[in-house]
């Protein structure tokens, strides 16, 4: 940015990792930045709680490695030393009755290698011959395919879609495939118009032969101490963090208040409708609601889901063995294998066993050696996942009595082991609203005004790989279209 013309001036909305990301490059562009957060604490979605005497995360726990676009941030911000990479162990997939490791997977659970042992465990033996054929099949196969399940399907048949990329998607997106653009997984779409076979293309996108939930990695404190590191790097560089402060609206600023040379185009109003920034540009690192909300656009319909997150302390040597790997996604009929008794509230299948409400189970202290080193032997720590696309968390508005009683059936049931209810010796709980990935069918456009750039997963794809390459192209996007840019 030349020196001879003005610093521009931006407001970042948001105190995510897609917010606290564009701040920096902004930063580090020259730009003078503030960042506006409206709860009392940066990171969005990325948040810590206290559990067993351990923090765990709450939120988002790990990135993908593919592309090494969180690596590279995490390492330019001097954090290089502390990523850590989870066990070796695998995730499982319950489907009806069954437990199952999930098979070498490409990106979603599609199946890396059709034919292996895992794979034919899975799918069936018919399944898994017509998942391998694809390769095959006529490029013109799916390619007129409306959603990401219509594709699965036509391409690799409906054991695949049903067994293996439904319950990872919901466990992702919090959506089911059949709400997805093919758009939708970033990347998808181009990779199987160039290779023209869907397993190649996932495998290409997944960079890796691993198991579900095998191409991540964490950082030794959590991914809380992303948020800490980017705080402190945006101290070193002048921006200014402001957390408290909810933001009602922006608005064009009336051209008396431009600034010298600058040509300020954007104020900034607080929920009493006071002014508290005049700049240049804004970008909205928020959920797509609050977005459309500060544009006076009409929020009616915008898609938007819930997912609770309940986090169990668990004194119980049995699940020493991890009896089903670091985790474990939970398909829509699924009852699961363990022996607990159900509630009340839930009536049993026709296999005489009640549904499993879970969507997902992630073995914290059998995915992290950290968290197991920090909480001791037999002390286990586990996540459960509550709420699918188009329904809210069967745990929402209940009481921690009821919501125990809930997530031990559950986790008794996923990991096939009858746990006693004193053994469950803490409890913690976070609800998270999220919006619809880029590409789900109900998602509607929205049309940024000039000077507004849009950051996000709701814009850029779900997971932090795609949102810190997102909120980067957001900063460029800004900083390209200030007053006086030359790029």
């Amino acid at each position: 940015m030349p020196t001879d013309r003005p610093r521009p001036r931006f407001a970042v909305v948001g105190g995510g990792v897609s917010g606290l990301t564009a701040a920096r490059e902004l930063a580090l562009a020259g730009a003078r930045v503030e960042v506006i957060e409206g709860a009392a604490h940066l990171g969005g979605r990325i948040r810590g709680a206290e559990l067993g005497g351990v923090t765990i995360d709450i939120g988002a726990e790990s990135f993908a490695t593919r592309g090494g676009t969180v690596a590279e941030l995490i390492h330019e911000i001097g954090m290089g030393d502390e990523i850590v990479r989870p066990s070796g162990l695998g995730s499982w997939v319950i489907d009806g009755p069954r437990a199952l490791p999930l098979p070498a997977a490409g990106t979603l659970g599609i199946p890396a290698t059709p034919l292996s042992a895992a794979t034919v465990r899975a799918l069936g033996i018919t399944g898994a011959v017509r998942a391998a054929i694809e390769p095959a099949l006529p490029r013109s196969v799916g390619r007129d395919a409306d959603s990401l399940a219509a594709l699965v399907r036509s391409r690799l048949g409906s054991r695949v879609l049903d067994r293996l990329v439904r319950p990872v998607s919901l466990g992702v997106h919090s959506a089911d495939p059949a709400r997805l653009g093919v758009a939708s997984v970033p990347g998808l779409a181009a990779a199987f118009a160039e290779r023209g076979s869907l397993i190649t293309a996932a495998k290409q996108l997944r960079d890796s032969q691993a198991a579900a939930g095998g191409a991540v990695a964490g950082l030794r404190g959590g991914m809380t101490s992303l948020i800490a590191g980017l705080a402190r790097e945006l101290d070193r560089l002048g921006v200014a963090v402001r957390t408290g402060e909810k933001v009602r609206r922006i608005a064009p600023a009336p051209a008396d208040t431009a600034a010298a040379g600058a040509g300020s185009a954007w104020q900034i109003f607080d929920a009493e409708g006071a002014t508290i920034a005049t700049v240049d540009g804004v970008i909205l690192a928020v959920p797509e609601g609050v977005a459309r909300r500060l544009l006076a656009d009409d929020v009616t319909g915008t898609p938007t889901d819930r997912v609770e997150v309940v986090a169990l302390a668990i004194d119980d040597a049995r699940l020493d063995a991890a009896p089903r790997g670091t985790g474990a996604l939970v398909s829509r009929d699924a009852v699961g294998s363990g022996g607990a008794s159900a509630g009340s509230r839930r009536a049993p299948t026709q296999t005489g066993a009640a549904p499993i409400l879970a969507k997902a189970l992630t073995h914290v202290t059998a995915k992290w050696p950290e968290r197991a080193r920090e909480a001791g032997p037999g002390r286990h720590l586990i996540r459960l996942s509550y709420g699918r696309a188009g329904s809210a968390p069967e745990t929402v508005g209940l009481d921690d009595a009821e919501v125990r009683s809930i997530a031990r059936y559950d986790a008794s049931r996923i990991l096939g082991i009858d746990l006693r209810a004193d053994a469950i010796v803490d409890l913690a709980r976070c609800t998270w609203r999220m919006g619809r990935p880029p590409g789900s069918r109900d998602s509607r456009l929205l049309d940024a005004p000039a000077g507004v750039t849009l950051a996000g997963d709701w814009v850029s794809g779900t997971g932090l790989a795609a949102i810190v390459q997102g909120a980067r192209a957001a900063a460029a996007e800004a900083l390209a279209a200030a007053p006086g840019s030359s790029q």
